[in-house]
């Protein structure tokens, strides 16, 4: 969804809708949308910046990182960002990046890509160690029981998982 900044009068641009978005957006592998990206933005100009707040709420089904089981990862989350122009990056340095700038945002032309923002949002929501629970107990090394779920069967104890891993430790 392209916004045109010419569009983005001085009491700004409200836009309130639902996307739909395809799994391949999500930087985690193996996930997926539950629900359609509902969203609330506002746009205000601010010079040649463009000032982005908006809240993004949808449901995404994630592996769990110790048991990969899926769980449902409710995201509600608003964001603050504002965008600058890529010439103004030219202008100043003709390309050289300092490292000030490369916390920037940046869009090109007359236009905005709001469903780029979007997707950029909902993946930094989403945790860098997705767990089912905080207590999850994940699979057993040996026979890769669900530990959740069921007792393990084999020999393979928690002294021996805790010891395997204190090797690792060293």
């Amino acid at each position: 969804m392209l916004i045109n900044i010419n569009k983005i009068s001085a009491k700004g641009l409200s836009i309130k809708d639902t996307l739909e978005i395809d799994e391949e957006a999500l930087v985690e592998n193996d996930s997926q949308f539950l629900d359609k990206l509902n969203y609330q933005v506002q746009l205000h100009r601010e010079q040649n910046r463009i000032k982005v707040q908006g809240r993004i709420r949808t449901v995404i089904s994630i592996p769990c990182i110790r048991c990969m089981e899926h769980y449902e990862l409710k995201v509600n989350s608003r964001f603050d960002i504002i965008l600058f122009p890529v010439e103004m990056l030219e202008q100043q340095n003709a390309g050289n990046l300092n490292p000030e700038e490369l916390e920037y945002i940046f869009y090109e032309g007359e236009k905005i890509d709001l469903e780029k923002i979007l997707i950029e949002q909902i993946n930094l929501y989403l945790p860098p160690y997705p767990l089912c629970q905080p207590d999850c107990h994940g699979l057993c090394p040996k026979c890769g029981t669900n530990l959740n779920h069921s007792q393990c069967p084999c020999s393979f104890t928690q002294e021996q998982i805790k010891f395997s891993f204190d090797k690792l430790k060293r």
